[in-house]
């Protein structure tokens, strides 16, 4: 889950190591966010509350592992592929509020075949060789079973659901390269 303060401060460092690379028109943050995850990095005020507030911590170490992680993937750059693949996944995911969703107006219900998106994309990055280098798949999964009683290994269970419904999905896109484009 992103925040403003923690993208200004990331792409601030990312500018500033690698000048006229990394812009703040050029940089995408894709998110997501768990229900037992640390708190105190958002600037808005309402997420503060359960976390009693900002903490400068948690922001620091958001910002400086996501820097650390793109210094390590920009030193690793290399020619290679890009493929990206699609399909449609049923009984993976839920609609956490159905009641909510049917009081959406029935044309914009009408234009979508479920209550819940169920597409998968899937992006397949290759070495010249043809090696997987890296795959980054995109899927609508929210961690619905953890309640106020999750513990401190939700984070586990839910990347072990999410895994178990998700890799032979992933794996098929992978193989099937729909669309392969030259990246460099």
């Amino acid at each position: 889950m992103g925040d403003t303060g923690v993208r200004r401060s990331i792409v601030a460092q990312l500018s500033q190591l690698f000048p006229g690379v990394y812009t703040d028109t050029n940089i995408a943050f894709i998110g997501t966010h768990q229900h037992s995850g640390v708190g105190g990095y958002l600037e808005n005020l309402l997420p503060q509350i359960t976390s009693l507030g900002y903490v400068k911590q948690t922001a620091n170490a958001i910002v400086n592992g996501t820097v650390k992680a793109v210094q390590r993937a920009h030193a690793s750059l290399a020619p290679g592929q890009l493929s990206v693949g699609n399909t449609t996944i049923l009984d993976a995911n839920i609609n956490r509020s159905p009641t909510a969703y049917l009081a959406n107006p029935a044309a914009e219900r009408a234009r979508y075949q479920f209550d819940q998106d169920k597409d998968m994309t899937v992006l397949r990055f290759d070495d010249t060789n043809g090696n997987a280098r890296g795959l980054l798949s995109f899927f609508a999964v929210h961690g619905t079973s953890l309640y106020e009683v999750s513990s401190a290994h939700s984070a586990k269970v839910l990347a072990r659901i999410t895994m178990a419904s998700h890799v032979k999905w992933i794996i098929r896109l992978a193989e099937a390269q729909s669309r392969t484009v030259m990246v460099g």
